[in-house]
């Protein structure tokens, strides 16, 4: 009997590796991103809001044209030293109107008073405020019992600032927010907190907001991730048309 002979199989085709498993951890990377970056995001719209300063009356502190952050705390507790945007109509006397930004200078029960030593002075104790526009400590003299429910306020740039001095205290009500930063949301620089009235042995310390920076920090991290997502899904797409137009150049196996 004769036996025959074949020559050998010829190999299988390599087959090309899948990228079905790098494609969709990209696409998980993708919606992480989408979801933090959207977290961030709207948590900074409806948490905050962005103002530019229209005048003079809070320089040097905040000077015009700066723009600013303020942050919507409607159950925060308002101090001392707080830099605060109000409803202007908020004053005992409501001829005004629009939203102003002032520094908190006493609160219910406190009597405020000018001028002991040319310095501002809140139930007694004189207040060194290095913040204000150096010449205008003691313009004239005035004191005032700050009643339950509502707050005085005055601007850093005592020489120009129509508050509480000429309209009176003003309804805790009326505060619409606390100004945490100047800048943007996206490029805050955070207000630092003054301390001239707990140096001055007076209780309570002046809202300080950390939330801003670490939203911030969400919105990067989610487009750093969309990023990259989006980078390894071109650079996939890259390689696996590369396979397909080298195995459709390649010659038949005979």
């Amino acid at each position: 009997m004769t036996e025959l002979s074949f020559p050998p199989a010829p190999p299988e085709p390599a087959k090309p590796r899948s990228s079905l498993r790098a494609v969709l951890v990209l696409i998980a990377v993708a919606v992480l991103g989408f979801g933090a970056g959207g977290y961030g995001f709207g948590r900074i719209m409806l948490g905050y809001e962005a103002y530019s300063i229209p005048g003079a009356s809070m320089s040097p502190t905040l000077k015009p044209g700066d723009r600013i952050v303020v942050r919507r705390a409607p159950d925060a507790e308002v101090h001392r030293g707080d830099v605060v945007a109000i409803d202007s109509s908020a004053y005992a006397d409501q001829s005004r109107a629009g939203i102003s930004v002032v520094r908190v200078v006493g609160v219910a029960g406190d009597t405020v008073a000018c001028c002991t030593d040319e310095h501002l002075s809140v139930n007694g104790k004189a207040i060194t405020e290095p913040y204000i526009t150096p010449g205008y400590e003691g313009l004239f003299e005035f004191s005032a019992k700050v009643p339950e429910g509502t707050i005085f306020v005055e601007g850093d740039n005592r020489g120009n600032s129509d508050d509480s001095r000429f309209g009176g205290p003003v309804a805790l009500s009326g505060v619409t927010g606390f100004v945490v930063a100047t800048g943007t949301v996206v490029t805050p620089q955070p207000l630092t907190p003054v301390t001239a009235f707990a140096d001055a042995g007076l209780p309570g310390t002046p809202y300080s907001d950390g939330t801003l920076t670490t939203l911030r920090w969400w919105i990067l991290g989610g487009l750093a991730l969309v990023a990259v997502a989006v980078t390894g899904l071109i650079v996939t797409a890259v390689r696996s048309a590369g396979r397909r137009r080298r195995a459709a150049a390649a010659p038949p196996a005979r």
